[in-house]
């Protein structure tokens, strides 16, 4: 709260600063923005997540450079995620008849990916992350179930008062998120190991869809 009091300050230069990368790996997003200097416009923070996620997303590549093949397969998840968020937050455009904060929220979702991404890597190689029993194989279930009853809930959404809501692009998006999520599940196995579980974890919950589903003034199923 303090960094956002901070950040709506004018500054004396809207001009960033070259946070290096090998630091940036080891700064949390707050930090980053203010050494930075992001300003506290919507942009400046759509482009600080961005920035610090390339970071992250850099130095967890150069991590996994003696494993090719992990590196290719975290590479295919991040791009997943990625698309998965971002048709959902297309989605909640539609749903909500505009507003710039779902587009905002896209980029601002990438380092949360990236510390999944760092998450799952460490898991791979570790003997926690092959451990097996029956709550890794529930939660993979449980996500599975969650995402496609989503998705479901989703195809017959219709809005209550929305009379230019766009159902074409509406699902459209939906065709997108549901491709990227079975992609996702197909990449990950079914496995009921620690480390498949907790791939599985993001599609258990949405940014925003589950509020607007659950939301009975906005539109029915």
């Amino acid at each position: 709260m303090v960094l956002a009091a901070v950040l709506a300050i004018p500054l004396a230069s809207a001009q960033t600063v070259k946070v290096p990368c090998t630091l940036a790996e080891r700064l949390d997003l707050d930090t980053f923005t203010l050494l930075g200097n992001y300003d506290g416009s919507e942009a400046g923070q759509d482009s600080a997540a961005d920035d610090l996620a390339q970071c992250w997303a850099a130095g967890l590549t150069r991590d996994l450079r003696q494993m090719p093949k992990l590196a290719a397969r975290i590479g295919t998840l991040r791009t997943l995620y990625q698309q998965l968020n971002s048709a959902e937050g297309d989605m909640a455009y539609d749903m909500m008849g505009g507003g710039t904060m779902y587009t905002h929220a896209i980029p601002r979702s990438f380092p949360g990916i990236e510390e999944t991404l760092r998450t799952l890597a460490a898991l791979a190689g570790s003997t926690s992350g092959a451990q097996v029993g029956q709550r890794y194989a529930l939660s993979v279930t449980a996500s599975s179930r969650a995402f496609a009853s989503r998705v479901a809930a989703l195809k017959t959404w219709k809005p209550k008062d929305l009379p230019d809501f766009d159902r074409r692009d509406f699902l459209s998006s939906l065709a997108d998120y549901q491709k990227a999520g079975l992609a996702l599940q197909k990449l990950l196995g079914s496995r009921g190991d620690a480390a498949t579980a907790a791939g599985y974890l993001p599609l258990q919950r949405s940014m925003f869809v589950d509020e607007f589903l659950a939301d009975d003034s906005l539109g029915s199923r």
